[in-house]
């Protein structure tokens, strides 16, 4: 037999342990009581819904919990915060197994300690489409302010963090259903089911100066739209300086695909595309190979903003991705 609400309830409050710091009131109350440090807090919510964001053939219990995690506390980094704590929602469709709750929260539990996330709160109820989870994490932002997408100026340098098109790969993996092609490119597998935000990134880089920043969860050419349309600026992206791995360029020689489909389009690597005055551009980038994280340089901001463009061998083209649309 399932578990009942107050049974789910009763586990998270057990598994979410003794209060974190800054968490006055916890688990238990109409609502929670957090203290945070200064006077502005960065909010974001994320939602994911079986059968629309993953299936449970292919993600596992705790799998789901860390992703739906990992997308807020992407959103708190891409504006140079740093997270501080977790409400989640849960919705089963049917009574669930205490097995597959305890797995569900542990991944939820082990992303947001990743990150010294505390979960605070939520609530649990009945979903007539399966399991559905909403997650809205809070933040504080830096000391300079957050960073906002508006703030590209042409001119600026365009930069990313880490390697992009891992989770797009990863996805057509899991797709292709091939246990034998899914053991030869874990790492594919690995970056689409748990992607790790660039939270300490998103510090450095807010510290460094950097003008606008925004993760990379459509895809390369829609994010970098984003920045495009909220600066009112163009941009002019160069093919050959995308960063991609040997596991993606591999899968796509072995598949026949274009790599740069995955970087453009795939959406979901989580890595940091950031924009700074070409003066500030190295400096942000030697802040971040301090610590052990790579960023390479895409191209440059342009003035005309309906200019996207990206330069491959061919020749210059518009900037195209298409990210996963709802409806």
């Amino acid at each position: 037999m399932g578990m009942s609400e107050a049974e789910i309830i009763a586990l998270i409050r057990e598994m979410a342990c003794e209060p974190a710091p800054g968490v006055s009131v916890p688990i238990g109350d109409d609502a929670a009581l957090f203290e945070f440090a200064g006077g502005s807090v960065l909010l974001t919510v994320d939602s994911v819904y079986e059968g629309v964001h993953f299936t449970l053939v292919d993600f596992g219990y705790s799998d789901v919990g860390w992703k739906a995690v990992a997308a807020g506390v992407s959103d708190i980094a891409a504006m140079g915060g740093e997270p501080a704590c977790v409400l989640l929602s849960l919705g089963f469709g049917a009574a669930p197994e205490l097995a597959d709750v305890r797995s569900l929260v542990a991944g939820v539990l082990e992303m947001a300690s990743s990150c010294n996330c505390a979960l605070i709160g939520g609530d649990v109820c009945h979903s007539g489409a399966g399991l559905a989870l909403t997650v809205t994490v809070a933040g504080t932002p830096p000391a300079g302010g957050a960073v906002l997408r508006s703030g590209a100026h042409p001119g600026d340098v365009i930069g990313v963090t880490g390697e992009l098109g891992a989770s797009g790969a990863g996805l057509f993996v899991l797709g292709e259903k091939s246990d034998e092609l899914r053991s030869r490119y874990p790492g594919l597998v690995e970056a689409h089911l748990r992607p790790r935000p660039r939270v300490l990134a998103g510090g450095l880089l807010a510290a460094a100066g950097v003008t606008a920043m925004e993760d990379v969860s459509d895809g390369l050419a829609p994010d970098l739209g984003h920045i495009c349309d909220e600066s009112r600026v163009g941009c002019e992206v160069e093919a050959a300086l995308v960063p991609m791995s040997e596991e993606v360029l591999g899968l796509a020689a072995e598949v026949g695909r274009d790599p740069l489909e995955w970087a453009l389009g795939g959406g979901e690597d989580y890595e940091l595309l950031f924009t700074a005055h070409p003066g500030h551009f190295d400096t942000a980038v030697n802040a971040l190979a301090l610590h052990g994280i790579p960023a390479a340089r895409l191209g440059t901001v342009t003035g005309d903003k309906r200019d996207r463009a990206i330069v491959t061998p061919t020749g210059r083209e518009e900037l195209r991705g298409t990210p996963y649309e709802h409806f």
